[in-house]
């Protein structure tokens, strides 16, 4: 699909939930880190190149908006896909293009999705 080095950072709270979309995205050729936490995954921000983020908005310390805003300061190019199973929960994040994915959702929406995000940033470059 596209070169490995392409990273795509998965952050949820619920280990399952992690685990599924790391099932789903690691056929695709691209690398795949996860955090569990919002803090984790501005760690991984700090010390690697993320060209996608995909969130879920309900988590402790931040809600996924935040936490996009917080990334887009680190990596103003970082593209990111909010998932959550309440549209209302989704605000105008400032400072970059942010996608949505309102849950239950299907493996091929998420691919779909991750595609267009990362075709889209290699245009740009």
């Amino acid at each position: 699909m596209f070169e490995a080095t392409r990273t795509v950072l998965i952050v949820d709270d619920d280990p399952q939930m992690l685990r599924l979309l790391r099932a789903m995205l690691g056929p695709q050729n691209v690398k795949v880190l996860a955090a569990p936490l919002p803090s984790d995954a501005l760690r991984i921000c700090g010390a690697e190149t993320v060209d996608v983020l995909i969130s879920d908005i309900s988590m402790p310390e931040m809600d996924g908006n935040k936490l996009a805003e917080r990334v887009f300061k680190l990596n103003p190019r970082v593209k990111v896909l909010l998932i959550s199973g309440a549209v209302d929960q989704v605000t105008a994040v400032k400072g970059g293009q942010v996608r949505f994915l309102k849950k239950p959702f299907f493996p091929a929406e998420l691919i779909s999705l991750l595609r267009e995000m990362l075709a889209d940033k290699a245009e740009r470059t």
